[in-house]
C-alpha cells in the first residue's frame, strides 16, 4: 500500500503543478482578449487567430484543471444526500463512483479523442476562418487530460481504500456527520 499511496501523491503533485501553472492561462486569456478588443474598437482591426487562440486558452484551463478540481474534491456531487452519509459510506460511494464511472468514461472519452486528434493532425486539420489557427494542438489536449483525469480518480480510489484499510487517517468531511 506505501508503493501505491507515492504514486498517488506523485499524481496529486502532478495535477496540482499542471492545475495551478492552468490558472496563469486564465490572466494570458484576459489580456489576449483585451488586445483583441483594442485591436478591433481603436484600431479597425481584427484577428481571428486571436479570437480562436482565446478559445483555446480557455478550453485549455477548462481540461487541465478538471483533475486538479477532483485533487481539492471541487467537483459537484449531489450534496444533499452525500454530506448525511457516515463518512465510511461517503469514502465507498467514492469508490464505486470512480471505477465504475469516472474511470471507465474518462478512458473512453481519452482513446475515442485520441483518434479524432490523429485525424485533425493527418490532415493538418485548420480553422475555416481567415487567418485561423490550426485545431490539431487542442485536440490533442482533450485526451491528455482525460488521462491525468483518469490517474486522479485511480489516485482518489487509492487514498479512499487506505483509508478503510486503515493506512491513512479518515478524512474530514465538510458538512453532515
Amino acid at each position: 500500500m506505501k508503493f501505491l499511496l507515492r504514486a498517488a501523491d506523485a499524481i496529486d503533485a502532478l495535477n496540482t503543478l499542471i492545475g495551478r501553472s492552468m490558472i496563469w492561462l486564465i490572466l494570458v486569456c484576459c489580456l489576449t482578449s483585451a488586445l483583441a478588443a483594442t485591436l478591433r474598437y481603436v484600431f479597425d482591426w481584427g484577428s481571428n487567430a486571436l479570437l480562436e487562440a482565446q478559445w483555446f486558452m480557455f478550453g485549455l484551463v477548462f481540461l487541465f484543471c478538471a483533475s486538479w478540481t477532483l485533487r481539492e474534491g471541487g467537483h459537484v456531487r449531489i450534496d444533499i444526500l452525500y454530506t448525511r452519509m457516515p463518512p465510511v459510506v461517503r469514502i465507498w460511494i467514492d469508490i464505486i463512483g470512480g471505477l465504475l464511472f469516472l474511470l471507465p468514461v474518462c478512458l473512453l472519452i481519452a482513446v475515442d479523442s485520441w483518434n479524432f486528434f490523429l485525424i485533425s493532425y493527418q490532415t493538418g486539420e485548420g480553422s475555416s476562418n481567415p487567418g485561423g489557427l490550426i485545431w490539431w494542438p487542442i485536440k490533442l489536449a482533450i485526451p491528455i487530460a482525460f488521462i491525468l483525469l483518469s490517474l486522479q480518480g485511480l489516485s482518489e480510489t487509492i487514498k479512499n481504500i487506505a483509508v478503510l484499510t486503515g493506512d491513512r487517517p479518515m478524512p474530514h468531511f465538510k458538512g453532515g456527520h
